[in-house]
């Protein structure tokens, strides 16, 4: 009977054993969210983003430090931009793929601030080196002239400043102030402890998506529009001075040439045997005008020898 009792309660033990095994295996596949394959595809997809925009980058800065021809204040904010992409590219999206791919947050709060801090500055700070690179062209097309004497090295470098600190100005109160998003509540009410979000402060998102999206946004499709329709302007212009030089051009020559059709302009500057002997004609006569002023005696012989020619 003992025996019974103990081999019942070892087949207990197993059968829980095997259902706790089976749930934890459940839950992490939940937590996961993707299959293996699908794990392997968006590593392979990730990290080949990751490497291209690090080697992109990287060359972007190279070229700019190593050729001086493209050494120019307004490449400033090429490099900058350049600097934001590659700090997503390093120290944002590797952190994001394990996060996305296990479905939980595994490096503590700490690192969970520091990242979204990290995140939030660079993505800032490439939308408004964008904004600030229509901007400046903007001024190069409409004001060529006056803005390039104004473009100098440290004015650029005051814009390349200006636009980090905005970007801190917007990562950094939830790193200081407010604080971030390290639990969350499912519907059913389950408190899930491995999550790292930006701060879901209603004040604070309004401030963010407005200063870090939307306004850069709106001034760049308006700066934009205005270079599109500014371009257009000097095209016509260039149209319309070259049309009429070529018109100018052509009055010209037709009074050099009397007035004539083009054929007859043509055939002018290459004469026929008749229009030769005319030419002929009236220098040989008017040699014999000025020989007449200078001996007139002999002006009567001069003049009939050129009427029997």
């Amino acid at each position: 009977m003992n025996a019974m009792i103990t081999e019942l309660r070892m087949a207990t033990n197993t059968s829980n054993e095997s259902v706790l095994n089976i749930s934890v295996y459940n839950s992490n596949d939940e937590d996961s969210g993707y299959t293996p394959t699908e794990t392997v595809f968006i590593t392979v997809i990730m990290s080949i983003i990751m490497v291209g925009t690090i080697i992109g980058n990287i060359l972007v800065c190279v070229a700019v430090c190593l050729v001086r021809k493209l050494r120019r204040p307004c490449n400033y904010l090429l490099v900058s931009l350049a600097v934001s992409d590659l700090c997503v590219a390093i120290l944002v999206m590797p952190m994001a793929m394990i996060y996305e791919i296990r479905g939980k947050w595994l490096f503590g709060d700490i690192m969970c601030n520091l990242w979204v801090s990290c995140d939030v500055l660079s993505c800032t700070a490439s939308i408004l080196n964008l904004c600030m690179i229509s901007v400046d062209r903007y001024y190069a097309i409409t004001k060529p002239l006056e803005y390039g004497v104004k473009r100098t090295p440290r004015r650029m470098i005051l814009w390349v400043i200006l636009v980090w600190f905005f970007a801190a100005c917007i990562s950094l109160p939830p790193l200081l102030i407010i604080g971030n998003e390290h639990t969350e509540t499912d519907e059913d009410g389950h408190v899930n402890t491995s999550v790292c979000l930006v701060s879901q402060d209603v004040g604070y998102q309004i401030y963010a998506t407005l200063c870090s999206f939307y306004i850069p946004l709106t001034v760049m499709m308006l700066v934009y529009y205005k270079i599109f329709r500014a371009a257009r302007k000097i095209v016509m212009e260039e149209k319309r001075a070259q049309s009429h030089l070529e018109s100018h051009c052509y009055f010209e020559v037709n009074v050099k040439n009397g007035g004539g059709p083009p054929e007859h302009r043509i055939s002018s500057q290459n004469p026929s045997p008749a229009n030769a002997i005319k030419i002929n004609h009236r220098s040989s006569t008017a040699s014999t005008n000025t020989v007449s002023t200078n001996k007139p005696e002999k002006t009567n012989t001069s003049t009939s020898t050129v009427f029997i020619n």
